[in-house]
């Protein structure tokens, strides 16, 4: 068994990786026990410092692991370096204030406090779309908590998992800390159901993520999903116009608009919907596409051939179920899996493109007449990950942001992840949180210690 890596730009093959078969995935599942009784028993403040020398490297090796991220899934050099130094913050925010949020909380009128140990080692599934970010946001503050992780990364990406494995040695890790695993999905129930794994966390789709999710409930362990999402993007008339525009594009379209929490659906205010769909399908329509290496371009190919081919698929769905092509919709000639920055409105919000997540560079334009026609809109969807709302009424704006139906809501600005701050979904897109104080304690033994009368 082996995997490759190709390039999306060219289609050329990177490199080829071997797999692990059964005697390595045994080998591995017993280091990562094995060092869990050894880490989960140091000191909170050891565990920190490991975070603050991986930051360190993080930073130092910024441009050559971007490079790495790039070559492998195609998005631009900038934003791939940016992911790289994101997860850098990351480590030193958990190294600062994780200590405080895993401290033992106090109960008020008890002589009872609860106290966060870790639970052992961590089974994660993980994605190619932020294949550093997505794997060390969820491993930091799970390694400060005292846990070890075993992490199927994605099969494309083999070169960023096996960089990802290196980098926690080389910051003074114990072997077993991180531990990657080479393995195809139909490996991933059998390991899922080994008694030396305490939970599972998954970053994917809905149907993979569910399936994971099923596999661990059948085995009464723990399971965090960050699914899918389709996030409803919503401007009121009163809205700062060219920053809810410039940040409609920018949410859609960066990660060559490869992510969960991207806009997907837009909906604007009947009054101005005309002059927003002008000015959306100009900056979008302006989207520099090639090469991720060169510093001018702003969207890349997608990750993979078959992406693209979905993508399209969906978008030509849309056009035969009444959708109006504003911009792109093309297949290009010529290498790489490239597709041009698309604009589709005229779709009523039962179409199939509107149900389904487009993970791809596609936006899809509505209007609305009121606050409540918006509302139901945003909320039109199996999905609840992320949703912006747009505004210069603060209290419209707060009751809108209350009324949809999803993990996080940014009023006057695009929804992305923070460190500092709870990140996840609810319906289809999930349960659970990563990051800020919950994400620190999610994959915890919040353990209740009575004192005594």
């Amino acid at each position: 068994m082996s995997f490759q890596s190709r390039n999306p730009t060219t289609g050329e093959v990177l490199d080829t990786y071997a797999g692990h078969e059964s005697a390595d995935i045994e080998a591995r599942l017993a280091q990562s026990w094995s060092t869990w009784k050894s880490w989960s028993v140091k000191p909170i403040e050891e565990r920190a410092a490991f975070l603050v020398r991986l930051a360190e490297l993080l930073e130092q090796r910024a441009d050559t692991y971007g490079r790495l991220i790039t070559l492998e899934m195609g998005k631009p050099l900038s934003e791939a370096v940016g992911e790289v130094k994101k997860a850098a913050a990351g480590a030193r925010h958990f190294a600062e204030k994780g200590p405080g949020y895993l401290a033992p909380m106090p109960i008020d009128g008890l002589n009872a406090r609860v106290a966060y140990y870790s639970l052992g080692p961590v089974f994660a599934v993980m994605p190619w779309n932020l294949p550093f970010w997505q794997v060390l946001r969820f491993f930091i503050p799970t390694a400060l908590a005292g846990n070890t992780v075993l992490v199927k990364h994605a099969e494309t990406v083999q070169g960023c998992a096996r960089a990802l494995e290196q980098l926690v040695l080389d910051a003074g890790a114990p072997e077993g800390l991180y531990l990657n695993l080479a393995v195809r999905r139909d490996a991933v129930a059998a390991i899922v159901a080994d008694p030396r794994v305490a939970c599972v966390t998954v970053t994917g789709s809905v149907q993979a993520g569910r399936a994971v999710a099923e596999a661990a409930g059948q085995h009464g362990k723990k399971a965090v999903l960050e699914l899918g999402g389709s996030d409803p993007f919503v401007v009121f008339e009163d809205a700062d116009f060219d920053r809810a525009v410039q940040c409609a594009v920018t949410s859609r379209y960066s990660n060559n608009a490869q992510s969960c929490i991207a806009a997907k659906r837009i909906f604007v205010a009947e009054s101005i919907a005309e002059k927003f769909e002008k000015a959306f399908v100009e900056r979008a329509s302006a989207l520099r596409v090639g090469d991720p290496l060169k510093a001018e371009t702003q969207l890349g190919p997608l990750a993979r051939a078959d992406l693209r081919e979905t993508v399209h698929a969906q978008v030509q769905a849309a056009l035969g179920q009444g959708g109006k092509l504003l911009a792109g919709g093309t297949m290009p000639d010529g290498p790489g899996n490239f597709y041009p920055a698309t604009v589709i409105g005229g779709l009523k919000p039962d179409a199939k493109i509107v149900q389904e997540e487009i993970f791809g560079p596609v936006a899809l334009l509505f209007s609305f007449k009121t606050e409540e026609e918006a509302i139901e809109l945003a909320n039109a969807t199996e999905f609840g990950l992320g949703a912006a709302v747009w505004s210069s009424d603060s209290e419209r704006a707060n009751r809108v942001a209350g009324s949809i139906q999803a993990g996080a809501v940014f009023i006057n600005d695009f929804v992305r992840s923070d460190p500092r701050a709870p990140f996840g979904g609810v319906k289809g897109s999930g349960f659970g949180r990563e990051l800020g104080a919950l994400g620190a304690r999610e994959l915890t033994n919040a353990k209740l210690v009575f004192t005594g009368a």
